[in-house]
């Protein structure tokens, strides 16, 4: 009866469940929505030719490992709760993975779309918009939302190959709830030692039944009542929730930017290390100008190596660089007072294996291929993110890391956060009702530049990049229900050390960022003059 009522609405019905699966619940995370409404696609162009098989054979033999296994499972949602079924079997009916592979007996620069993928130049240069790619990296049938998984028998795990005379592009697809960017760096790795025949040197899969992070801001109480340890602490932002009217005023105004700006792009800034370097520079400087008024001076966090100076990683520098970059480039330009929420993505992996209670086991010996993130947030005005210096803003962003992060603020906003979904079905919204989101994510630690396949390699690198590894790494994405606008991610730094950094941004942001970069470029060559 459900599937005729299911036909006569025109929804497919859920594929009937299969007796001889293992059920397992998604973990907690996992199965949050902000996770299950994104469909990831991370794109890798080597610039040699790739042994196809060889990839898929040991790939589909790491899934074939005890609790390794869980990754070939298939998801489905049972009375509202989300649930991966295992095969008992992995079958050319129900495989591992779902593959599909293209070959093309030419060159890549030969192929119309493959001949614009975007090279390094020794300048500051922007790629093409990543959906002009897509027909490229991705199959016909790619999926983009979480049903395409639900109502199929389809593997966690989608791959496509694209080879070239001169070149391969390895394509992997998946559904956020599956894992995140370390996870898939964990998987990355275990892969590779297939590949290698280094089985021995596979880690033990971890969570593969009971979830790690069960009690993860849980207090004493199971039912999650409000009481509280006298040593446990409030989340530091716990007065800042955006509630009634303030809620009412950041949805109006986030609805009405769709409204007027409806066109949206995904392209790459490639930044070079000289570029980079007079980033630096720059941002350090700054942060020891003996001129600077105490007033507003940030707060420092000191370098563990030499106390005496102060810390900031490449990281905070691009994000403090591309914030300014884009909101700098908006078409209307917001009144200086408006807040900016800049909410950069932490893994919490290492500090849950390094802290007390210790949730997680040593990373070398065990794998964890789940999500395990958590936010950084940061709250600046236009005008202190245009006004300050570089140098002042990143050492905001690293000041606010250090104090969201340690281990009793973790678990603070873990028991906020599990309160609200439990009463409101929604995590809480913390900032001012007239800000504007930046999500910021930095992928550099997952090493997506160092994937080596070289064991799959036929032939040599065409290209200056090292045989097994690649030569642009190009993640993108497809969300429903979130608008991901102003967003940036870094996919890392190349074996040139370029650093690849992209985000979607209305077409108009763009052309003004474009503008901005031209400008970059030109005050770049004055100064080689």
């Amino acid at each position: 009866m459900s599937s005729l009522w299911s036909w006569l609405k025109g929804k497919p019905s859920q594929l009937a469940r299969v007796p001889t699966d293992t059920v397992i619940p998604l973990h907690y995370l996992d199965s949050s929505k902000m996770f299950t409404d994104i469909v990831m696609d991370l794109s890798l162009h080597f610039s040699y030719v790739l042994d196809s098989e060889k990839l898929v054979a040991a790939l589909e033999q790491l899934l074939e490992k005890p609790g390794w296994r869980k990754l070939g499972a298939r998801i489905r949602r049972n009375s509202g709760i989300y649930e991966y079924h295992v095969p008992t079997a992995y079958t050319k009916e129900r495989p591992a993975i779902d593959v599909s592979q293209i070959k093309y007996d030419i060159s890549l620069a030969e192929h119309p779309i493959g001949s614009t993928l975007p090279r390094p130049d020794g300048t500051v240069s922007i790629s093409g918009d990543t959906k002009e790619y897509r027909p490229l990296f991705l199959r016909k049938n790619s999926p983009t939302k979480l049903e395409d998984w639900l109502h199929a028998d389809r593997a966690q795990i989608v791959l496509h190959i694209v080879a070239f005379s001169d070149a391969t592009l390895v394509t992997v697809t998946w559904l956020h709830s599956f894992m995140d960017a370390m996870s898939l760096h964990t998987l990355f790795d275990a892969w590779t030692a297939m590949l290698e025949g280094r089985e021995q040197d596979i880690p033990e899969f971890y969570g593969e039944i009971d979830d790690p992070l069960a009690t993860l801001g849980v207090d004493s109480d199971p039912k999650l009542t409000s009481d509280r340890f006298e040593e446990e602490e409030d989340f530091i932002l716990k007065d800042r929730v955006v509630t009634g009217w303030k809620f009412i005023r950041f949805v109006f105004t986030l609805l009405w930017d769709l409204v007027i700006y409806r066109k949206e792009a995904i392209h790459f800034i490639i930044i070079p290390p000289t570029f980079f370097s007079a980033l630096r520079t720059e941002a350090m400087a700054s942060l020891t100008d003996p001129f600077t008024d105490p007033q507003s001076a940030p707060p420092l966090t000191p370098d563990k190596a030499n106390p005496q100076t102060p810390f900031i990683s490449d990281g905070d520098i691009l994000c403090a660089w591309w914030t300014r970059l884009t909101t700098s480039s908006l078409p209307r330009a917001p009144a200086p007072t408006r807040t900016f929420q800049i909410l950069n993505v932490f893994n919490m992996q290492d500090l849950l294996r390094t802290t007390s209670p210790a949730l997680l086991p040593n990373a070398r010996s065990y794998a964890y291929v789940h999500n395990c993130v958590t936010y950084v947030q940061s709250f600046l005005t236009l005008h202190e993110l245009l006004s300050l210096p570089l140098g002042h803003v990143a050492a905001r962003l690293r000041s606010d890391l250090v104090l969201q992060t340690t281990r009793p603020q973790i678990e603070a906003r873990w028991r906020l956060q599990r309160e609200e979904v439990a009463r409101s079905g929604n995590p809480p919204l913390y900032g001012e009702g007239d800000m504007q989101l930046v999500p910021f994510t930095n992928w550099h630690k997952a090493r997506m530049f160092e994937v080596n396949f070289g064991a799959a390699a036929i032939g040599k690198a065409n290209g200056e990049e090292a045989v097994g590894r690649p030569r642009c790494v190009m993640p993108d994405a497809t969300a429903r229900g979130m608008p991901l606008r102003l967003s940036g991610n870094v996919s890392g730094r190349d074996a040139q050390g370029n650093w690849w950094v992209g985000g979607i941004l209305t077409a108009e942001t763009w052309d003004n960022v474009k503008k901005a970069v031209e400008t970059l470029n030109a005050q770049a060559a004055a100064k080689n003059v």
